[in-house]
């Protein structure tokens, strides 16, 4: 039997499929002193569109690339969070078609060595522990972690390192959708090319990206005032990291001091044991 070469950490999402590989000749090669360090040395990244063409595929072929292309990537340990059942699925066959000898491993709630203080834990979003899990392995708890992608969750990670909840709201390619869908006239909105943000909006298109982006962000900083205002004296303030893909959109917008980390769901899953 081969021992492992590594790991890949997939991240299956509602638009997007994000990818880390740990590669164990990479990190023994590293000099980190703590896993925030060893994994930004030698994790390499990657996404994929799910409305891509054969993008099942596309990322296999982009494992095979990264692992010199000589088979080398059967023997990386597969982990997968999944929100994405469809898509999810659609990918364990892909990859035990291209790499045989793997066995992609579908990862719970269970497997995450973290106190979970919610109603019901089977039914939490695992990118949200993940990606909390990810932030208390790398920052003093209290946190508030703030994943902005297809949705914006706003979670708290309590003093004690518990992940004791949060919000769930629409993101901004979301709500700007639900504004065309439920009305005649109204543009859609590219969201990459929205540095310029007017106030008042002087047009059309300026009015959506304002009030979209105002509600997305006043709805964070209210959260995370919230949020601190239930800690006791005694703590210190939340720290507050920001990830998603709308991270670089929304942060310039955001009031609250914060630090923005990329890639954060799929360094919980490398994180794991």
């Amino acid at each position: 039997m081969k021992r492992s070469a590594g790991v890949i950490a997939v991240d299956v999402g509602n638009t997007a499929v994000k990818l880390s590989l740990r590669s164990n000749t990479l990190a023994a090669a590293s000099t980190a002193t703590g896993i925030a360090e060893a994994v930004s040395h030698d994790a390499i990244h990657h996404s994929f569109a799910l409305d891509r063409s054969r993008w099942c595929e596309s990322v296999t072929d982009w494992i095979r690339q990264q692992s010199g292309g000589s088979g080398d990537g059967e023997v990386y340990q597969w982990r997968i969070g999944s929100v994405n059942q469809r898509a999810s699925d659609q990918l364990r066959k892909q990859i035990e078609k291209s790499f045989p000898l793997s066995t992609p491993r579908l990862i719970s709630f269970r497997d995450v060595p973290m106190e979970i203080d919610v109603d019901s834990p089977d039914q939490l979003g695992i990118d949200r522990l993940l990606s909390a899990f990810a932030a208390r392995n790398r920052y003093a708890s209290p946190l508030v972690v703030i994943d902005a992608g297809s949705a914006v969750t706003v979670d708290l990670v309590n003093a004690s390192g518990a992940f004791v909840g949060g919000a769930i709201l629409p993101g901004l390619t979301l709500q700007t959708t639900a504004l065309t869908m439920g009305t005649a006239a109204l543009p859609t909105i590219d969201w990459m090319n929205s540095d310029v943000v007017s106030i008042p909006g002087r047009n059309t298109v300026g009015a959506i990206r304002l009030g979209v982006l105002t509600s997305v962000t006043a709805s964070i900083d209210r959260l995370i005032a919230h949020y601190s205002a239930g800690l006791s004296e005694a703590e210190q303030p939340p720290v507050v990291i920001l990830c998603g893909g709308d991270a670089a959109v929304i942060s310039p917008h955001i009031q609250s001091k914060h630090v923005t980390h990329a890639h954060l769901v799929c360094q919980g899953l490398l994180d794991l044991a």
